[in-house]
């Protein structure tokens, strides 16, 4: 029995040895007439078809400020290599796939021209990466990448938004005679084992459309070329607890302007706390917000408009407590007369006045300081009224 295991021992020994042996002697024998700068390709007249496909396994998220796109993604590149191969039923037996740096094959050149950072699919640096090779010439490689992408946000209708965000893959310097992209499949989907939810973006839709364009240098040839493109929707549920909903409650807060009378003190000075806090809102805004004049969002203009109103607001009361300090046995001037004159036909006693005109001529066909100010409340609630409706009509399209 003894005897039986050290035999085998010494064959399991042996055959690895020897099967060390012959990867070694075939990787040298594939690197002795092997240029990884050349097309692997025979005939020159058919371009090299690459297939790929791009896998999605997280995405970090996409902000809005800078319009930056960050997932962690990863390519599956395939093509044949007519150059690195061999047959592993005569010399090479059972050895049927080698796994080899991409420093030491050919590998398409091929750039993520929308990267803000590294737009080189391959990487730099202290990273190394690795190609799976196939006795019958066929190439696997698995690039991973952190992108971080260019994308135009529209924050119209934030927070209810939903963006479409594009990753551009292009070939620079080998154009559709040398080789081509072709997509696998649908050409991007999500990799159900890494992927990770974000918590702020939900990826609706992945398209891959490939296609070749011109080029720039004197427009006798063309570059394959890949967009990817992503549609996300943002979930609006922290930011409507965040953003909206406090929104609402200081516009619904607005409204108390009509309960409090102008004899009170403190109206006025509510009246500020509103203005200055909606002030402060749009100013946080502003700090999530993208810079940028193309689209302002509506949550935007509403919080714009609550200042105008607010504004508006606290110039009426001011001048309502000027009126009621002045002495209502007055008259207004001449110009005050000019100004507000339309406001006597609106007046529910404007036909009594005209009936007993020549008993009291001093307010003879002239509105007074007690009628104006009823008639700025009066101006001032239609105003506080057409906000909400407004403000509810424009979260309403939003929404829809």
């Amino acid at each position: 029995m003894f005897a039986i295991t050290v035999v085998v021992i010494l064959v399991t020994v042996s055959y690895c040895n020897g099967n060390y042996e012959r990867k070694q002697l075939l990787r040298q024998n594939l690197s002795k007439h092997y240029n990884p700068e050349l097309l692997p390709i025979l005939d020159s007249n058919l371009p090299l078809q690459v297939n790929v496909k791009l896998y999605v396994m997280a995405l970090q998220g996409l902000e809005d400020k800078s319009q930056i796109l960050t997932a962690s993604v990863f390519w599956y590149f395939t093509w044949k290599d007519e150059i690195f191969r061999w047959d592993h039923y005569l010399e090479y037996k059972n050895i049927t796939k080698l796994i080899v740096k991409v420093s030491d094959v050919w590998v398409p050149e091929i750039y993520i021209v929308n990267d803000v950072r590294d737009m080189s699919i391959r990487s730099t640096g202290n990273n190394i990466e690795y190609v799976i090779v196939r006795s019958n010439g066929y190439m696997a490689w698995f690039p991973a990448k952190e992108l971080q992408t260019s994308c135009a946000v529209d924050v119209s209708k934030y927070p209810f938004d939903t963006q479409a965000c594009t990753i551009r893959m292009e070939t620079w310097y080998h154009d559709n005679k040398s080789f081509i992209l072709n997509t696998i499949g649908s050409g991007i989907e999500k990799s159900e084992v890494h992927f990770v939810e974000n918590g702020e973006w939900d990826i609706l839709n992945l398209s891959a459309n490939p296609f070749q364009y011109q080029d720039y240098w004197d427009n006798s040839s063309a570059y394959s070329c890949v967009h990817y493109t992503l549609i996300l929707k943002r979930r609006s549920s922290y930011h409507l607890v965040t953003t909206a909903f406090p929104f609402l409650i200081l516009m619904a807060l607005n409204l108390l302007v009509v309960v409090l009378p102008t004899e009170c003190g403190e109206k006025l000075g509510f009246c500020m706390s509103q203005f200055l806090t909606m002030i402060v809102f749009l100013t946080l805004m502003a700090q999530n917000m993208p810079s940028s004049s193309f689209t302002i969002s509506y949550l935007t203009y509403l919080i714009s408009l609550q200042i105008l109103v607010s504004g508006i607001t606290i110039l009426i009361i001011a001048i309502s407590i000027y009126l009621k300090s002045r002495n209502m046995d007055d008259s207004p001037s001449c110009l005050v007369r000019i100004i507000f004159s339309p406001m006597m036909y609106f007046q529910q006693n404007d036909l009594k006045k005209r009936c007993t005109r020549g008993r009291n001529s001093r307010h003879e066909g002239f509105i007074t300081w007690l009628d104006i100010d009823k008639k700025l409340n009066c101006c001032l609630n239609i105003l506080l009224l057409l906000n909400v409706i407004a403000t509810v009509s424009i979260f309403v399209f939003v929404i829809i």
